[in-house]
């Protein structure tokens, strides 16, 4: 049976245990995407959730279990009792950050290309930015957390190289790398139009500098079409045996 959780006795705020809970894996998920697991300390997370550093201990045994609500959070998630949470191992992290990213990371057009024996059209290469960007979009959160965790924790690093972020890169540096224009310099090529994506489809949530005054499908179609012209002038135009990867 599912675990329970305590029963929704209103606090001094008028929140529930589950409505808290709620806030304070959103503040976890801020605090550590933001600032780094390391840096992360219970007093920032209580302070973020409008919590005493106390009362976070009825919801989280330590940062350990600060990362598992911030994880729960960015997947989408409902964090579910009884409280406070149990925390996830490094192991069970990883583990349950592939099988989420399993589900995700499919680029069928980018696998399509990949075995077709002519050049990618301007419109495969948009189609193939197109679900980047619908994948980005859709799962910042969890994205955000991966690249930060990567930076300090060595197994998601590897798993941000293997499967996330340097798996897509690396199909589309094959990509190029076999239809390759001259002076072109196949992996460079490709991480300027990962990057390319990663501002309107992510990013800009979080920019403070800049808010585009536009819908969102405008922004989206300013991307691609702007993807798809910088990968289009990495492709040769005349057919010819494809170079070896």
């Amino acid at each position: 049976m599912p675990a329970k959780l305590p029963p929704t006795r209103r606090s001094k705020r008028g929140n529930t245990p589950q409505d808290r809970l709620a806030v304070v894996a959103e503040a976890a998920f801020e605090c550590i995407s933001r600032t780094g697991y390391r840096r992360t300390q219970m007093a920032d997370v209580a302070e973020a959730a409008g919590l005493s550093p106390a009362a976070l201990y009825s919801y989280a045994k330590g940062k350990e279990g600060l990362l598992t609500l911030a994880l729960l959070h960015a997947h989408g998630d409902v964090p579910e009792g009884p409280l406070p949470i149990k925390p996830m191992t490094l192991s069970e992290i990883v583990a349950f950050s592939e099988k989420a990213i399993s589900h995700l990371a499919r680029w069928t057009t980018l696998d399509k290309a990949l075995k077709a024996d002519k050049p990618p059209t301007p419109a495969v290469l948009r189609q193939i930015g197109a679900e980047a960007y619908a994948l980005q979009s859709a799962n910042r959160k969890g994205i955000w957390l991966i690249d930060r965790l990567s930076l300090e924790l060595p197994e998601i690093e590897i798993m941000q190289a293997t499967k996330v972020h340097g798996a897509f890169m690396g199909d589309l540096t094959k990509l190029i790398t076999r239809w390759a224009a001259p002076g072109i310099v196949p992996d460079v090529a490709a991480r300027n139009a990962v990057e390319m994506l990663a501002w309107p489809s992510m990013h800009r949530h979080r920019d403070a500098w800049l808010k585009p005054e536009a819908s969102e499908e405008e922004i989206r179609e300013t991307a691609l079409t702007q993807y798809a012209a910088l990968l289009a002038a990495t492709i040769r135009k005349k057919k010819s045996s494809p170079k070896k990867a």
